[in-house]
């Protein structure tokens, strides 16, 4: 119900496709995708977390590139959201609250919750959904005036091929962005919980509000092709500049929700900067000794930092971020669901869970960081962000598309079960 899922579902507009065809975009793009943070949730039952679960693809120094990648991500989230909730608060301070002083508010309330624990985590997050959720609602009936399905003409031929496949690489990005810490918040759950109840409570947590809220992003953005006043305001504050004016009918209840919609990036970072520390435990036994709530707070200064330098830059930093984590996102899922249907036959028994933490009875993890590297060769062969067009994807209309994602499964897809096959001849495991 974040903020930063409307900012989102705006990009297909900038890409330069019709309302329509962003929505058709968003549907069925989500509809797939959310099919796998939902899978990986499940993994908690093993009371075992994803990174550390993830040694039994990657091998137990193998599963350092998840470690670092995953930490990667959770930071690159926590700056996305805290941006996108600093623009909403410049927004309804008319530029009185600098983006990077609201990044700053955002992440210390995260940092405050993440601190308390666990316990009071769960808590929160069941009930702070709901005041967004009002936003949402409120913002989609007095701005509908701003909304024009027409606006927008989405290119013919290659171009358009180009800008639908680039949109549809945001979107899955977006959904599957989850999988690296979903199944870190059910390792209480009692081991006997059915995994089809996990799964789909998981997939309809996830898939209905990101449908949602992204089609109400590109609603929004249709009305700045519309409205000039409107283009201007996005312009100048981003996504909370269209939101602000399509609350301005609702009065001073409208500057209200302007404020819940700023925060509502808050419980959408929890967990980013909870996992942070989560996914640092991994380095090794030594990492485990560090207080949790001192990695917290190097996940919240990390966050910090990249969120005011990347505030300038915010609407190429969200689509090169979310196609950068996309792709390492795809090698992580693919190696743990090869390993899993593949060598372990898709049976649980098969896994030794008292060796998560034993080095000699776990493969170093050759096989998977031959398909790691493999997945990023793909990706650079087939990316198309910001500041880098490759050589596959500048082929597909006049600005290139980004079939990276594409490319990033299909070659670690191929690489792992030999590269896993030559390992475990050569050393055993």
């Amino acid at each position: 119900m974040a903020v930063a899922t409307l900012s989102t579902g705006m990009v297909g507009g900038s890409m330069g496709l019709a309302f329509w065809d962003c929505f058709a975009i968003i549907l069925v793009v989500n509809l797939a995708s959310c099919l796998l943070p939902a899978w990986t949730a499940s993994f908690g039952l093993t009371g075992l977390r994803m990174t550390t679960f993830s040694r039994y693809s990657f091998g137990y120094w193998g599963n350092v590139l998840v470690v670092v990648f995953s930490m990667v991500s959770t930071t690159g989230w926590n700056a996305i959201n805290s941006i996108s909730g600093a623009s909403v608060l410049y927004a309804l301070s008319d530029g009185a609250c600098p983006q990077w002083a609201g990044v700053i508010i955002i992440c210390t309330v995260v940092w405050i919750i993440c601190a308390l624990g666990i316990t009071w985590i769960h808590r929160l997050d069941t009930f702070l959904w709901i005041p967004p959720f009002i936003v949402w609602c409120v913002a989609a009936g007095t701005g509908a005036s701003h909304f024009h399905g027409a606006a927008i003409k989405s290119p013919a031929g290659p171009n358009g091929a180009a800008s639908a496949l680039s949109f549809v690489a945001v979107i899955f990005s977006f959904a599957v962005s989850w999988i690296n810490c979903a199944a870190d918040y059910n390792v209480r759950m009692p081991v006997n919980t059915p995994r089809s109840k996990i799964f789909f409570a998981t997939y309809t947590g996830i898939l209905v509000p990101t449908i949602l809220v992204q089609t109400l992003g590109a609603a929004l953005y249709s009305g700045t092709e519309t409205n000039h006043t409107c283009k201007l305001a996005y312009l100048k504050a981003g996504v909370g500049g269209p939101l602000n004016m399509a609350l301005e009918p609702a009065g001073g209840f409208g500057k209200f929700l302007m404020a819940l919609a700023a925060l509502s990036s808050i419980p959408n970072n929890i967990p980013n900067n909870y996992s942070f520390a989560l996914h640092a435990q991994n380095f090794g036994p030594w990492a485990l000794r560090i207080p949790r709530i001192v990695l917290v707070t190097f996940g919240f200064v990390a966050a910090i930092i990249v969120g005011c330098f990347a505030v300038k830059y915010f609407h190429d930093t969200l689509q090169t971020f979310l196609s950068i984590i996309g792709y390492w996102t795809i090698i992580h899922i693919v190696v743990v669901a090869e390993e899993h249907i593949l060598f372990r036959g898709r049976c649980w028994n098969r896994y030794d869970f008292d060796a998560w933490d034993k080095p000699a009875l776990l493969p170093f993890g050759w096989g998977a960081i031959g398909a790691f590297s493999f997945g990023f060769c793909g990706a650079a062969l087939g990316m198309k962000v910001a500041w880098y067009t490759s050589p596959i994807g500048g082929l597909i209309g006049k600005r290139g598309a980004n079939i990276g994602h594409e490319m990033t499964f299909a070659f670690p897809a191929l690489a792992f079960p030999v590269f896993c096959w030559l390992e475990k001849r050569h050393t055993g495991k």
